[in-house]
């Protein structure tokens, strides 16, 4: 194989290996992480941020759980979509 070119062999992803889950690491932290100050230094209620951002959003950053559940119309998305760049095999690493 001449160098530079790449491998032809590409994989595309499955849903058998796309996850459930997405993982938070806030609960695996030393220390919890400071709240979100405005300027004046006050902490904002949760409802600001809903009138910012979609509430599930702001309920998956907030979240204290490890693992959080990946709706199933995104994972759908995903599978569809497939990867932004697709997986080639590096024979020359094995």
């Amino acid at each position: 194989m001449e160098f530079g070119r790449k491998a032809k062999i590409r994989a595309s992803q499955s849903e058998d290996i796309l996850p459930k889950f997405w993982y938070n690491i806030v609960p695996d932290l030393p220390k919890p992480l400071p709240p979100p100050k405005l300027l004046d230094g006050s902490i904002p209620p949760k409802e600001m941020f809903e009138r910012l951002f979609p509430k599930e959003l702001v309920n998956q950053e907030m979240s204290q759980d490890r693992y959080i559940a990946i709706p199933e119309e995104v994972r759908e998305k995903l599978i569809e979509l497939g990867r932004p760049t697709p997986l080639i095999r590096a024979k020359r690493l094995e």
